[in-house]
């Protein structure tokens, strides 16, 4: 990540800006010009996940083959960073007064700094001011070969649950209380909570609960006294947190005779702007006069750095990339949607006379 962040410090140095990197190499650059009006954020990503064992291609290694360029991050988010690098480089007559770009890491993983869980625009915003007031996350948004408009995105209600049954060597498992068998049971009430669907311009957003991880038992000949189970419920914009909350507290509540304590963590909350705002306006229009058609809008049901942008920052953020695959094997971007992204972005900087 150091390494990357340096390659894009360079860059963004080459291209006149001035740049600033945090601690956990987070890369941070402004650049002015002689017109224009107001600033500007443009936000997207470089860090990804390990690549996982289902890989057939070299994931290290860029491949190009037909329209598709294959390569671990290409989608999610490494294509945004060429696209941006591209057009602030053909962008002399901006729009804007100001640009204000970050490139974040840390996105897919957080990270511990000083004894605190840290995402990285999360960290960097909490330390630093912006001036912008809207801006635009470069992530991926092609559905079927064309782009949508992303204009808000989930927040999360994150918890633990840790079932309390009695530890026992297994010769008279009588003696004790299987906690693996109670979680079972609550396991079972969780899997019955309603999913959530929201539906913008034909595009539906889906969550449900989701049990991710699980952990019991110290030995094979003892009765286990613990088990744990990690969960998340993505909160899609037209729900509420604190109600999520609620409908996970009345299902455990309704577990039989199991004894159990429950953890939640930091709430993360969703976010929506208006397909009226100037910056959702100037997208929609960037990209019908660049391809010929109108965008349809969407909502994300999952995290974006621009839950962050928003509700630290208060900087009122579209999400539009050239992306449409993440985190699978053999991760690719379609180059003809990357150039075409391309153009868009340069339209949406350049200033018209």
């Amino acid at each position: 990540m150091k390494a990357c962040s340096e390659f894009i410090s360079d860059q963004l140095d080459r291209l006149g800006c001035k740049v600033n990197v945090d601690k956990l190499n987070n890369v941070y650059a402004e650049k002015t010009f002689d017109h224009g009006e107001g600033v500007f954020l443009i936000n997207s990503h470089f860090d990804t996940v390990p690549p996982n064992p289902r890989w057939i291609r070299n994931p290290l290694r860029a491949l190009l083959e037909g329209d598709r360029l294959y390569g671990l991050g290409t989608s999610d988010d490494k294509a945004s960073v060429a696209s941006i690098l591209y057009a602030l480089g053909r962008t002399e007559n901006c729009r804007f007064k100001k640009l204000e770009l970050l490139f974040s890491n840390y996105e897919d993983n957080s990270t511990i700094l000083d004894g605190e869980t840290w995402l990285g625009t999360q960290y960097f915003l909490t330390h630093n001011h912006l001036e912008s007031t809207s801006g635009i996350n470069v992530e991926g948004t092609v559905e079927n070969g064309r782009f949508m408009v992303s204009v808000g995105c989930g927040g999360r209600v994150g918890f633990n649950v840790t079932s309390l049954g009695k530890e026992a060597h297994s010769s008279d498992p009588r003696q004790g209380r299987n906690a693996i068998y109670d979680m079972m049971k609550v396991i079972e009430a969780l899997r019955k909570m309603p999913s959530a669907r929201m539906t913008v311009d034909g595009h539906e957003a889906y969550t449900e609960l989701n049990v991710s991880m699980i952990k019991g038992g110290i030995a094979v000949n003892i009765v286990p006294g613990e088990c744990e189970i990690t969960c998340e419920r993505r909160v899609l914009p037209n729900e509420d947190w604190d109600t999520v909350k609620k409908q996970v507290d009345q299902t455990l509540s309704g577990v039989g005779d199991v004894k159990f304590k429950i953890e939640y963590k930091k709430p993360q909350r969703s976010y929506i702007i208006d397909r009226t705002h100037p910056v959702v306006t100037l997208a929609k229009e960037s990209v019908a006069k660049v391809l010929g058609y109108s965008p349809k809008f969407r909502v994300e049901s999952g995290r974006t750095d621009s839950t962050y942008l928003d509700q630290i920052a208060g900087i009122k953020t579209v999400i539009l990339g050239p992306g449409e695959t993440a985190h699978i094997a053999d991760e690719y971007v379609n180059v003809r949607r990357l150039g075409e992204f391309s153009r868009v972005l340069y339209e949406m900087l350049s200033r018209r006379n």
